[in-house]
């Protein structure tokens, strides 16, 4: 019963999970997935899996941990998409999104 109420308590994180796919499949129409550096392809990989955990737990009605891997699945994404479009693709740049 006390788990139950638990996951009542907390809000399905209905738009940060379509937000992380969002900015997933930004990362692909940008061509990050076959970027000829490991890092980005490695960024794209990492957003997915984390996209998939987020899944998982929202699926078993853990949404406090679905939530946060959905955010990061997003900013993963976004870095991802953003060293694609930024053209430079240096992993040891100062500027990362990935905290």
């Amino acid at each position: 019963a006390f788990f139950c109420s638990c996951a009542a308590l907390e809000s399905r994180p209905v738009r940060q999970m379509a937000y992380a796919e969002a900015a997933l499949q930004g990362a692909i129409a940008a061509n990050a997935e076959t970027s000829p550096d490991n890092g980005v392809r490695s960024l794209v990989q990492l957003a997915r899996d984390q996209l998939a955990r987020a899944r998982s737990y929202y699926r078993l009605k853990n949404f406090k941990e679905a939530r946060t891997l959905a955010m990061k699945s997003r900013r993963i994404s976004e870095e991802a998409e953003w060293r694609m479009v930024r053209g430079d693709s240096s992993s040891n740049e100062g500027e990362s999104l990935v905290k």
